[in-house]
């Protein structure tokens, strides 16, 4: 079975060129062009993974990313995630300044990687959050 990957960005170019980099490496990916569109495509679609635009307008990655971990600590029976088996998150953002990393993980992210992205890095960090599905 496929794995669904969810890549959420505002720039619709960028979230074009993840997708196909997804696509690429095997896996089926929609996109979301912000938080509350995620959320939505959460709780529509099973997901497997979210490639997450930490720098967006409506809902940033990070406030999108712990009002997903606040639903799957509560249970909500209307994702198909739960706090015993959460979804990974991998923040995507142009800011490499020093604290970023740490940020995302605050917010609940599992990864982090720069854009531009690397599609073998890439490749790497999906498969590492995948294998244990």
């Amino acid at each position: 079975m496929k794995k669904n990957i969810l890549v959420v960005d505002d720039n619709a170019i960028n979230q074009k060129v993840l997708i196909r980099m997804v696509q690429t490496l095997g896996y089926d990916a929609l996109g979301a062009f912000d938080g509350e569109e995620a959320i939505s495509k959460l709780n529509e679609e099973k997901i497997s993974l979210v490639l997450m635009d930490c720098n967006m307008p409506v809902m940033d990655g990070y406030v999108t990313t712990q009002r997903i971990r606040e639903m799957e600590s509560s249970g909500m029976p209307e994702i198909n995630i739960t706090a015993s088996n959460p979804i990974p998150i991998i923040a995507l953002t142009a800011d490499a300044m020093s604290g970023v990393h740490e940020k995302c993980i605050a917010a609940g992210m599992n990864d982090y990687l720069t854009k531009p992205v690397d599609l073998i890095l890439l490749g790497k960090t999906i498969s590492s959050h995948l294998k244990k599905e």
